[in-house]
């Protein structure tokens, strides 16, 4: 039987999400592009 990984559970502020489409802060807003392909593709 394949072991089963825990899933992390994340905490995002809606400031943080926010941060997509702030092109005023570019290098927050690269992060938070960063941040959010890493959940996507569910490496987190």
């Amino acid at each position: 039987m394949p072991k089963q990984r825990n899933k992390t559970k994340v905490y995002l502020d809606t400031s943080v999400i926010s941060y997509l489409e702030q092109s005023d802060a570019p290098e927050k807003q690269e992060i938070t592009r960063t941040i959010w392909q890493i959940l996507k593709k569910g490496e987190l």
